[in-house]
């Protein structure tokens, strides 16, 4: 079950990143994975509502060149990963593609 309702009456809050944010989100996997540049980065979010799983899943998936696909999954909106959260998670191995 979730553990947060949005108040329905609430005024809206963005939930979502600005083009900077999020390309500095990359910029930080790139970094943490030590990428080039031109690696292909994708954050991508989909919502849940099953119960037991969060509103929000966020996708991160990695293109290396010569390379099988790379991707790791957060229980929160992308607008939420921090950069201790990055590199911890990236720290485990990723989830194999299918």
């Amino acid at each position: 079950m979730h553990r947060f309702i949005p108040d329905p009456a609430a005024p809206a809050q963005p939930d979502y990143l600005e083009a900077d944010q999020l390309l500095a989100l990359k910029k930080i996997v790139r970094d943490l994975l030590l990428l080039p540049d031109d690696t292909p980065v994708v954050l991508s979010e989909v919502p849940c509502a099953d119960a037991g799983c969060p509103l929000l899943e966020t996708t991160l998936a990695v293109f290396p060149d010569h390379e099988p696909p790379r991707r790791w999954k957060f229980t929160r909106p992308r607008a939420a990963l921090t950069k201790l959260m990055l590199a911890q998670t990236l720290a485990s191995p990723p989830k194999p593609s299918a």
